[in-house]
């Protein structure tokens, strides 16, 4: 210890002992979690079927979760085939109004971000496409029932029947509508291009003329900023890229010792895209229907009547957030009572017919096609409804005709055996006996005893006019 004056020795020994506790604060508030310098954390959300509200509320409520935790940014990753246009523009909505970036990267290999997840790719501050994977045809259907290119190729009797029967149905104001349900959805993709400064003269070809578009033609187009074949290829090639949020703030984005935190759908979210499927709304309603008439035919195990109340109750649930059309449902309900029918009122199959091209019609315009893009109830689906009621139907027939039959064979005499019978007069092992208020002669075994008037006897055979009766 240096010389140090007798009265100052106290004056030391505090300064000291100040210093000392301020470096040792200094170090627990170093060590405190979130003081020191932490990694970034990147959200990752995954959408991997039709767009839908399921998927609108998860994309919500994971970039609220990411701006909550001031995350670096969201990547989406996309493969979706399209879905209803009202949950796409709430999903751009939440892109383009988020305060942190966001990325939709177009993965895996083979995916594609068809139709609705053309607007959703669009809107990202940062787009990407994994190797061979697709964009584009956002026209919005035209009509409820479609035909993939492959099977326009290979089946074209099926093409051309459906179109004169599409056509046959078509409404005078089609082409009107059409229009316009075109040009407002073209306006929504220019919109987006404008703020995004992407190519807008290609996004118009994708809604107006269905055009489609590969990862690396993408690329070069500037329809999409980057190319990634992963997602940490990603992440190296959006380090340092500067982006523009909405309140017009620019930030640039840094991937480096980042975080990942993956937050993927929860089985009730994937389970509600699922059911919101138009063509699983259908076979939903269709089982429900079936199961519920089985229950009637057949009451007492609520197996059937259970599992069809379940399923009518998730079908009524997809046709809620569907865009349902009055007239096709009212086909739908006269089809399956003009069929059902058919079981019961003998009119050579007229009833039938009429509620099959009933249920056909119906299905065919059940959903208002301009509300949706990139997703419709197929053909096929239709078809296997069709057959599969006509089968439910055929056997609902021979059911009922043979329970006819078997009531009218037991509708005569025999029908009497083992019913109960009054004795109105016996003497010794003859007699006469009462039932369903008719009077017939009775005989009994030489072992009973004689019956007393009044008394209950059981029918054990009937021979000819006469019946032969025991004791209970």
């Amino acid at each position: 210890m240096p010389n140090i004056p007798k009265g100052a020795k106290a004056c030391y020994f505090v300064d000291m002992r100040a210093f000392y506790i301020c470096l040792c604060l200094v170090g627990l508030f170093v060590s405190l979690p979130g003081s020191a310098q932490t990694d970034k954390e990147i959200y990752v959300l995954r959408i991997d079927g039709a767009i839908a509200p399921a998927y609108t509320d998860y994309l919500k409520s994971g970039i609220n979760r990411a701006e909550a935790a001031q995350a670096e940014m969201v990547i989406i990753e996309l493969n979706t085939p399209g879905g209803l246009l009202s949950s796409t523009r709430q999903m751009v909505s939440a892109i383009m109004t988020a305060d942190i970036p966001v990325a939709v990267y177009v993965t895996p290999s083979g995916a594609h971000a068809a139709s609705a997840g053309t607007f959703i790719l669009m809107a990202a501050h940062i787009a990407a496409m994994d190797e061979g994977t697709n964009a584009g045809a956002a026209t919005p259907v035209k009509m409820s029932v479609q035909l993939s290119q492959s099977e326009q190729e290979t089946q074209p009797f099926s093409k051309e029947v459906l179109q004169e029967f599409m056509q046959g149905m078509q409404d005078p104001n089609e082409e009107s509508l059409k229009k316009k349900s075109i040009e407002d959805t073209t306006a929504f993709m220019r919109a987006i291009t404008e703020i995004r400064g992407r190519n807008a003269e290609w996004a118009q070809k994708a809604v107006i003329d269905a055009a489609s578009i590969t990862a690396q033609e993408a690329l070069k187009l500037n329809v999409i900023d980057l190319v990634a074949t992963s997602r940490d290829d990603l992440l190296t090639q959006m380090n340092g890229r500067t982006v523009t949020l909405k309140n017009g703030m620019e930030r640039t984005v840094n991937t480096e010792n980042v975080r990942v935190v993956e937050w993927f759908p929860d089985i009730l979210t994937e389970f509600m895209a699922l059911i919101s499927d138009p063509n699983v709304a259908a076979v939903l309603m269709m089982i429900g229907i079936y199961g519920l008439i089985l229950e009637f035919y057949a009451p007492g195990t609520m197996v059937s009547g259970t599992i069809g109340a379940l399923c009518l109750l998730m079908a009524f649930y997809a046709f809620s957030i569907l865009p349902v059309t009055g007239l096709g449902a009212m086909l739908i309900a006269a089809g399956l009572i003009f069929m059902f029918a058919e079981i019961f009122i003998p009119s050579f199959g007229v009833l039938g017919i009429a509620g099959m091209i009933s249920l056909a019609i119906g299905f065919a315009i059940m959903f208002d096609g301009s509300e949706l893009m990139g997703v419709a109830l197929e053909w096929r689906v239709i078809i296997g409804i069709l057959i599969s009621t006509a089968i439910f139907m055929g056997i609902g027939f021979i059911v009922f005709v043979r329970s006819v039959i078997t009531k009218e064979l037991k509708s005569g005499p025999e029908a009497m055996i083992g019913q109960e019978a009054t004795v109105l007069e016996w003497n010794g092992h003859e007699g006469a006996v009462s039932t369903s208020g008719e009077r017939w002669n009775a005989v009994s075994p030489a072992d009973e005893e004689p019956f007393k008037k009044g008394e209950k006897v059981l029918i054990s055979a009937v021979d000819e006019l006469k019946l032969k009766v025991r004791g209970i």
